[in-house]
């Protein structure tokens, strides 16, 4: 009897750690009110006289916009919880998208450009594509195939040629091929393509990298790239200079020194901007209309990561800046003193 209870007693203990120890893998991984130091606060002064502005709505979706034409990178809103991103099939949501086109204005989105195919960047392509029929996608063969699946138009789909530039209203938009995050052991999926159309709702599985690509986007002078994963391919970017930059850093903090360092080296350090915005830091399995926090400890440290940026940034006097909220952060900023604020 005594070591029955002694089984039962122990067998307890052990479901209590285990339970404790999933509850904090899924807490954030660090808070985003401790690097209020970097976070961007919109201000009335700034926003009416600047001309080219962006938000930034999590992950690497991206609207920029010159108060005529938009550009959209990603447009990733839906943002399935982890229970259904794991358990069920996964879909875009229409209602969602028709609210997003109403308040942001989305009407006057030109293209979207797709930085790869997995669902946290491409689920939405398609309900965009059919909510804009005057709207381009632009990405690789498997992006495309998740446009077709929800049956958009032939003539709204292009497939993306490194270093071919696109022109939408004043903006000039570049794709270079570039390289995914280091796979993981739900992402090891790094190089296939999805090769037939994808129709939804499909497993997140079923949402193949099918190749990763960065986008250099020129506006009246101005240069930004839009990086999205931790990874890049080596010496691409040593003869490019940008104002802006937005970083990915997911998983940063998970790779070794090493590859922190030479990602740094072939990302900051060679185009040397003078701003530089973390993306793809924040926890996706979260609905869009609550606040950005950083992914759980289970996916990254997020903290972590971004210490490792911030480090890098001062070391050359790049300014930081978080985008912590869709709120309109004016561009042209990156073209004034470092020193501003």
């Amino acid at each position: 009897m005594a070591i029955q209870k002694g089984f039962w007693l122990a067998l307890g203990i052990g479901i209590l750690v285990l339970v404790a120890a999933v509850v904090l893998l899924l807490q954030p991984s660090g808070q985003v009110s401790d690097f209020k130091k970097w976070q961007y606060q919109s201000s009335a002064k700034q926003t009416p006289s600047s001309s080219l502005q962006v938000k930034f709505f999590g992950v690497s979706t991206l609207l920029f916009d010159d108060g005529k034409t938009q550009v959209l990178i990603d447009g990733f809103f839906s943002r399935p919880s982890l229970y259904q991103v794991l358990f069920q099939n996964i879909q875009s949501q229409p209602e969602l998208i028709r609210q997003m086109i109403q308040q942001q204005h989305l009407q006057r989105t030109q293209a979207i450009f797709v930085t790869h195919s997995h669902y946290d960047h491409a689920l939405d392509i398609a309900e965009l594509a059919r909510q804009l029929p005057q709207t381009k996608i632009i990405g690789s063969k498997s992006s495309l195939n998740i446009a077709r699946g929800g049956q958009v138009a032939e003539q709204q789909l292009i497939q993306v040629q490194p270093w071919h530039t696109l022109s939408f209203g004043e903006f000039k938009v570049t794709t270079i091929a570039s390289q995914h995050t280091p796979p993981t052991a739900v992402n090891n999926d790094l190089g296939e393509e999805i090769k037939q159309p994808l129709q939804l709702p499909a497993r997140f599985s079923e949402f193949k990298e099918g190749h990763s690509f960065d986008y250099l986007i020129e506006h009246q002078g101005h240069k930004i790239l839009v990086k999205a994963s931790t990874g890049a391919v080596p010496d691409q970017l040593k003869n490019l200079k940008v104002d802006t930059l937005f970083l990915g850093i997911a998983q940063l903090s998970r790779q070794s020194e090493q590859f922190q360092q030479n990602y740094l080296d072939q990302t900051l350090r060679a185009l040397k901007p003078k701003v530089v915005i973390p993306i793809h830091w924040d926890n996706f399995f979260q609905a869009g209309n609550q606040p950005l926090e950083f992914l759980p400890y289970l996916a990254d440290n997020t903290e972590q990561s971004l210490k490792i940026l911030i480090q890098a940034a001062e070391q050359q006097h790049t300014r930081l800046v978080l985008l912590s909220q869709p709120v309109s952060y004016p561009l042209d900023l990156a073209l004034q003193s470092n020193s501003s604020k």
